[in-house]
């Protein structure tokens, strides 16, 4: 593939300029080591423009009085724009997280649907509903809260920043972009598409960097929501920065998530499954299994099996189609996670995982660790690491289960899926799956909280939309009432 990076700029009002400052960190090719670009972020002042700007349209109306019918047609020409793009989107996002190119292309080529299935369900709920009252008209109205601070991850960027987008800006809610500092590249083609589909000025900006730049806008208070996706420590820093203005936070963080493997399960189904999911976008993934409770009646054939499934695992560049598991997003990834390993060998855990990696770029073995005692992770575990332990009462798993970070996922795999769905109903996240790690919702009408230390708010369609804006009753007052 030749490749040529997109520049870095920054977008205020449609028009993109020149990123003010440049970042120490380099971005490369997590493939092969190399460096592919410097990076760049915007400056304070170019945050305070893109600020100033969405304050603006949100107090003139620009963007809310459109109607949801005029922000749809709109939103409908960025999904067509975006979707012209899949291919290149895909291949920046593969380069910029070492995810499989296979894996970002089923992610770009479901940007533009996610988009028309978010104007569909905006379309059914609609602006506003006429309620029943004697006395005379009382509506209800959902109002956009006002501009809104977008933050996206590095492990999924385009997929990510396309459905806050969506749905914050279908609401009527002004928007600014902040891609991870890691990942910036497809936010380019995003915004470009934007800025061709019309949207009115101050209505979306891209802004670029890393903490500085999350601070400056999430502590101003003409910011009146923030959705972001990351890490547990980036959360509580955004929660302490827009605490003294009461910003509506919907924050997805960190959990490592549980999986509870009971007596009866079929071990070569759970093995490929769990295999799955903690090799799925290398392990780069917020719901991937992480810790696995194994009935002792089954925990040694299922570590055994596990093992031998990793080492025939193919690790690879993320660009080859045959590779299953590419390399960690940059350096530091890859570091900590051996660092994690390292850690658990120390305290007494094995760990299995073949050794025939490729070198040059941010390659780490899959590994599942093994204790014969409980497994003490040390932080949460971002990557291909899944760590196994006995139980000998479920009680005793669901205890262990429940102790943070947590709150995301659950996994329940059982013969019995009865008794798997009631053990389930134990875990504390709001998502447990039984026999099966898939990314994707069970269903249509998927909801989910993030329970623990996992997060606020949570996700499901529906209450996604419902965050970017609140609800107003406006009406005729009650006649002669009591009170």
């Amino acid at each position: 593939m030749t490749f040529t990076p997109p520049e870095l700029r920054t977008w205020i009002d449609g028009t993109p300029e020149a990123s003010d400052l440049e970042l120490d960190d380099a971005l490369h090719d997590p493939n092969t080591g190399t460096v592919l670009q410097g990076n760049r972020a915007s400056s304070p002042a170019q945050v305070e423009r893109a600020l100033a700007g969405a304050w603006s349209a949100h107090s003139a109306g620009t963007w809310r009085d459109l109607g949801l019918a005029g922000r749809a047609a709109l939103l409908h020409r960025f999904a067509d724009l975006v979707d012209e793009q899949q291919t290149t989107i895909a291949e920046l996002d593969s380069l910029n997280s070492g995810v499989t190119l296979r894996e970002t292309t089923l992610f770009a080529s479901s940007l533009a649907g996610t988009v028309r299935g978010a104007i569909a369900l905006a379309e059914r709920r609609g602006e506003s509903a006429e309620l029943a009252a004697d006395q005379g008209p009382v509506r209800l109205r959902r109002v956009p809260w006002g501009p809104t601070a977008l933050i996206a991850p590095w492990n999924a960027p385009a997929a990510v920043a396309v459905k806050k987008m969506a749905y914050a800006l279908l609401a009527g809610a002004p928007v600014v972009l902040k891609p991870s500092p890691a990942s910036p590249w497809s936010a380019q083609l995003l915004a470009a598409a934007a800025a061709e589909a019309g949207l009115p000025s101050g209505v979306f900006a891209l802004v670029l960097g890393g903490g500085e730049v999350g601070q400056q806008i999430c502590a101003d208070p003409r910011v009146k929501a923030i959705s972001m996706t990351g890490s547990t420590a980036t959360g509580r820093l955004i929660a302490q920065a827009s605490a003294p203005n009461l910003t509506r936070l919907r924050l997805e963080l960190g959990s490592n998530n549980p999986a509870i493997v009971l007596a009866d399960a079929d071990l070569a189904a759970t093995v490929e499954d769990l295999a799955a999911g903690m090799t799925k976008l290398n392990g780069q993934w917020c719901e991937a299994p992480r810790r696995v409770l194994a009935d002792r009646a089954v925990y040694a054939d299922l570590v055994a099996g596990l093992a031998e499934r990793l080492r025939r695992t193919r690790v690879g560049s993320a660009l080859d189609a045959d590779t299953e598991v590419g390399p960690m997003a940059f350096r530091q990834r890859r570091d900590d996670l051996e660092a994690q390993r390292a850690h658990l060998v120390a305290a007494g855990a094995s760990a299995a995982h073949r050794t025939d990696v490729p070198g040059g770029g941010w390659f780490l073995a899959p590994t599942v660790v093994s204790s014969s005692g409980p497994v003490d992770l040390p932080g949460e575990v971002f990557g291909p690491m899944i760590a196994v332990e006995p139980f000998t009462t479920v009680e005793d798993a669901l205890v262990r289960s429940n102790a943070g970070p947590h709150g995301l996922a659950g996994y329940v795999f059982a013969g019995d899926v009865e008794r798997a769905i009631a053990v389930g109903g134990h875990l504390e996240a709001g998502e447990v799956k039984v026999n099966g790690t898939s990314l994707l919702d069970m269903c249509a009408d998927s909801a989910q909280s993030f329970f623990g230390d996992s997060g606020l708010g949570g996700h499901g369609d529906a209450d996604v939309l419902e965050f970017y804006a609140g609800k107003q009753i406006v009406g005729v007052d009650l006649v002669d009432a009591p009170m």
